[in-house]
Parts: structure tokens; C-alpha cells; sequence
């Protein structure tokens, strides 16, 4: 089992060892709820969804719930990619300004180099996912914050790699930032502008499955997520 270092002694901190994996959210009650923000993220069914929406509801309401979800952030060991990527999507569906500044970090952290051995789920890959979440999840932060728009171009304006470009720049568009989009971009990048997301009920993809379990997304996931 992973822990962060340093935290491995059993001395009551944030990361214990234990059978069921890093403990990320015992420590206060707001933690525990973030835990079960999590939890209801990766369940099934439309108890799970309102579970997760009323979970998301009381986070809004409350001034530390930002602080507490970039503070485990920190924590959790870098390779579970599912809990990192699951805690940016609860951020951006609390939609608080102040967490702007920490996803356009993680939108701009360096990518590890590509390795074409490992194929399409390398360590580059999985950055990417957690980069993309980052933008995601900092557009839905704009679109209830006004001022949080400049961050998202700020993303633009660095020129990252190329998907995470592509999706700042989408992202940007859904905003209705398309002409500050035109003065931050290079004149051969504005195609870019007019990429667009098509909608779940565009697409007519016959699915493989008959059990009528199809979930809405996939979080990405490097091993179990343990939310206790």
C-alpha cells in the first residue's frame, strides 16, 4: 500500500497504513464529508448521483470546504489518479473563485516524458487526464464566477501541451470568451475557436452493453479509491 512519506507511523495523522489504503478524510467532519463526495462520485445509480448532489450542497455552503479539498489534494500519493482526478471534479462542481489559482496549477503542472512502451495509459497519459479534469473543472468555476475567467485564459496563455490547450481553449468558448481567445492565441491556432463539445444526447454510438449500466463518466483510476 502507498502512503505519503513521513506519514507511516501510525501516529494518528492524515495517511495511515491499513488494510483498506490511504485514510485521506478522517480527520475533521468536513473531510468526512468530502470522503463521501467522493464515494457517491464513483457510485451508480440515481441514489448515488442525489447523494453526491446533496453532499456537494452542504460543501458549497461552507468556508473551509475549499481549503480542506486542495489541502488533500496535497495528500494523496501521486500515482491515484482516481482520487486526484474525483477531488478537482468535486471542486469544480463547488464552484468557489478562491480554488481558481490551485486548478490552473494543476492544469499547468509538468508532464512527465512519453514513454511508447506503456502505449496509452502511461504516467504522461494520466497527467493529461488530471490536467483536462483541472480545466474542466475550472470552467464550471468560471461560469459561477465571473473573475475566474481570466484564469482560464491564463492556461491559454502559457501554451501547454497540445490536449490541454485544445481543452482550455473549448472551455474558454463555452464561456463566450472567443475574442480575447483570438488576441491570447497565435493566428494558427485560431481553428481551435471553432471546436465545439457535442452534447451526450448528439451522439448515436450503439452501445456494447444491454444491462442498462452504462455510467455517465469513467473516472480514471490507478488503484481503488478509499474514502475513509
Amino acid at each position: 500500500m502507498n502512503c505519503t512519506p513521513g506519514n507511516t507511523e501510525g501516529d494518528g495523522s492524515d495517511c495511515s497504513e491499513g488494510r483498506d489504503g490511504p485514510r485521506y478524510f478522517d480527520h475533521s467532519a468536513v473531510g468526512w464529508l468530502v470522503g463521501e463526495a467522493v464515494r457517491h462520485l464513483n457510485g451508480e445509480g440515481k441514489e448515488a448521483d442525489l447523494a453526491y448532489q446533496r453532499a456537494i450542497e452542504l460543501l458549497r455552503s461552507r468556508e473551509d470546504t475549499s481549503e480542506e479539498i486542495m489541502q488533500a489534494s496535497r495528500r494523496v500519493v501521486h500515482d491515484d489518479i482516481g482520487m486526484r482526478w474525483s477531488l478537482l471534479h468535486v471542486l469544480g462542481d463547488i464552484g468557489h473563485a478562491r480554488t481558481a489559482g490551485f486548478l490552473v496549477e494543476a492544469a499547468l503542472a509538468r508532464l512527465p516524458e512519453h514513454d511508447p512502451k506503456m502505449g496509452c495509459e502511461g504516467p504522461r497519459d494520466n497527467e493529461v487526464l488530471i490536467a483536462t479534469m483541472a480545466v474542466e473543472a475550472l470552467q464550471r468555476v468560471a461560469a459561477a464566477n465571473k473573475d475566474a475567467a481570466d484564469m482560464l485564459l491564463k492556461v491559454v496563455d502559457a501554451r501547454p501541451a497540445r490536449p490541454i490547450l485544445v481543452e482550455s481553449v473549448k472551455a474558454a468558448v463555452v464561456l463566450g470568451l472567443c475574442e480575447r481567445l483570438r488576441e491570447v492565441l497565435p493566428k494558427e491556432d485560431h481553428w481551435m475557436i471553432d471546436l465545439r463539445r457535442a452534447r451526450v444526447e448528439e451522439l448515436h454510438a450503439e452501445p456494447e452493453r444491454e444491462d442498462g449500466k452504462e455510467r455517465g463518466f469513467t473516472p480514471p483510476r490507478g488503484h481503488d479509491l478509499h474514502t475513509g
